[in-house]
């Protein structure tokens, strides 16, 4: 598999994996030859084996032959399917990451690591075939659309509702002033005195909504206050204890009788 697919027959495809070789000395050989002639890219990694010319200052020799000979096994296989090899062009090339070994040791933690890297290229003619996306389009399912809406669809919040209210109003105006315009050219008076009732009976209805909406909710808050006030009461009633009153009876004490009450009872 390739990492960038290509409609189209006029295309010739080359890889090798596990290439004794580097992938940060690769990348950037792949660089330099990217887009460019089949034959300008062959004279170009040629001439920096023979160190004509350098890549960023330096040669990468092992690399370059590499890179040479994975293009000229895609070129057979361009000459294979007859294509015009003057037209062809390195459409992509690019280095991964191969598997990495390592040289048995005494111990297992000990040995030099071997690294390897892959290598593809595609060449295509000019003016032929179409790049194909990794992030292809997929169709939407409808049962996957319907619970989508079903999700959005909660509980409205009373700012959503005011704002439902308001968008209302302005189709309403938008409505009546259309009808405004289709009808015969009237006076600047007369149609100043219809947009001024039409925005009167508009605003009209909005406070009569909102008025509802208020009422409702202020009923609701005072049906709870009064259940919360009988039922602290209650709780009251239930924690202070009743406490009874004895009566009792009223001792009456007499007086000492006197001398002038006893002369009084002899008479």
């Amino acid at each position: 598999m390739y990492s960038r697919k290509v409609e189209g027959g006029n295309v010739a495809k080359a890889n090798s994996q596990n290439i004794r070789i580097s992938v940060k000395n690769a990348k950037p050989v792949c660089k330099a030859v990217r887009g460019l002639e089949l034959k300008r890219a062959k004279k170009f990694l040629e001439d920096v084996l023979k160190e004509k010319k350098s890549i960023n200052g330096r040669f990468y020799s092992k690399t370059t032959q590499e890179v040479l000979n994975i293009i000229s096994s895609a070129e057979k296989n361009a000459e294979f399917k007859n294509l015009d090899l003057d037209k062809m062009y390195i459409f992509h090339i690019s280095a991964l990451e191969g598997t990495h070994m390592r040289r048995r040791r005494r111990k297992s933690k000990f040995g030099s690591t071997l690294k390897s890297a892959h290598l593809e290229i595609i060449l295509k003619e000019k003016g032929a075939g179409k790049e194909m996306t990794k992030e292809e389009k997929k169709p939407v399912k409808k049962e996957e659309a319907k619970e989508k809406t079903n999700e959005l669809k909660e509980v409205k919040k009373p700012e959503e509702k005011q704002n439902e209210v308001k968008k209302e109003t302005d189709n309403k105006k938008v409505e009546k002033t259309e009808e405004i315009k289709t009808d015969e050219p009237k006076g600047k008076t007369e149609v100043k005195a219809e947009k001024k009732e039409v925005k009167e009976t508009v605003e009209k209805e909005v406070k009569e909504k909102v008025n509802k909406e208020a009422g409702e909710k202020n009923n609701n808050n005072a049906e709870k206050t009064e259940e919360k006030e009988v039922k602290k009461k209650k709780v009251e009633e239930k924690k202070t204890p009743k406490t009874k009153v004895i009566e009792k009876p009223v001792e009456t004490k007499e007086k000492p009788k006197t001398e002038g009450d006893k002369e009084s009872k002899t008479d």
